[in-house]
């Protein structure tokens, strides 16, 4: 089977091709294969295939490195767009992907930026009502106090954000405590957060500059995540921290967001870069 290998800063994936090669997912070779000492090494893999609504030039399913479907992912979107039009599917600079998540909707922007080719997604509208993050909560609040039970943070407070997939914002004074991915992992199996959730701790630097560090469901900490950063924003500007478009530094580089406000949707730009084309056997 012929792979593709791309990422946006630094959060990478194997990408396959299923308009024009037969592939059937499997959980376990996903599993294998995204071991990044035994196989590639991935956070997700990405499977194109045709899509059979008329909304939507290509359907989208996106794998986390454990197998697990995920229903979203802002900065896999960036690179299909990259990827389909390099491989001549369709012609469009403006490509529409169904994922499980909803639509979004990818532009091809051309420029040259940090080594990758420059695309801009917008990718729906972010929500804090509990039923669609999922979050179990009676009432609809902006942040919550949430009992984790640990020794060295028994209790936070985050924002629940839906982005077509689950997210738990966390504003913080620095971006390198120790126990961060204690935290995550603790909120990744808390029972508030039914389908588990992706996990962003935000640090203002000003009102256009964000720094985040993202614990994902399935993958672990990743260079970048870009419902992440986009959730980190929403979040940020609901609480009053930040104005319209920010800039979002990860581990793996800055991605601008623009979100004007409540029931808009947001968009995500930042460099989608192909690493290599290979092939691998099924079984």
């Amino acid at each position: 089977m012929k792979f593709t290998k791309m990422h946006a800063l630094g959060n990478d994936f194997l990408i396959v091709n299923g308009v024009q090669q037969h592939f059937e997912p499997n959980r376990d070779w996903i599993r294998e294969v995204g071991d990044r000492h035994r196989g590639i090494g991935f956070d997700q893999l990405l499977h194109i295939k045709s899509s059979d609504e008329s909304i939507a030039d290509f359907a989208l399913e996106i794998f986390n490195s454990d197998g697990e479907l995920a229903k979203q992912c802002g900065n896999g979107t960036l690179c299909m767009a990259r990827f389909v039009h390099e491989e001549r599917l369709t012609s469009k600079h403006s490509i529409a992907f169904k994922t499980l998540g909803g639509l979004v909707e990818a532009t091809l922007l051309k420029a040259e930026i940090e080594g990758g080719m420059k695309v801009k997604a917008e990718l729906g509208v972010p929500t804090i009502d509990p039923s669609g993050v999922p979050f179990v909560s009676e009432t609809t609040n902006l942040d919550y106090e949430l009992n984790l039970g640990l020794a060295s943070t028994p209790k936070i407070r985050l924002i629940p954000v839906g982005m077509g997939n689950p997210h738990a914002v966390l504003f913080k004074t620095s971006a390198c405590a120790d126990n961060l991915e204690l935290i995550a992992n603790a909120l990744q199996t808390h029972q508030r957060f039914p389908d588990s959730v992706n996990v962003e701790f935000a640090e203002i630097l000003d009102r256009s500059r964000i720094q985040i560090r993202v614990f994902e469901r399935g993958a672990g900490e990743t260079m970048a995540c870009g419902t992440g950063a986009c959730a980190a924003v929403a979040a940020a500007r609901l609480a009053g921290h930040v104005d319209r478009s920010v800039s979002v530094n990860q581990a793996g580089g800055t991605a601008l967001v623009d979100w004007e406000g409540p029931n808009h949707p947001i968009s995500l730009t930042a460099p989608a870069s192909r690493v290599f084309d290979g092939e691998i056997q099924l079984d």
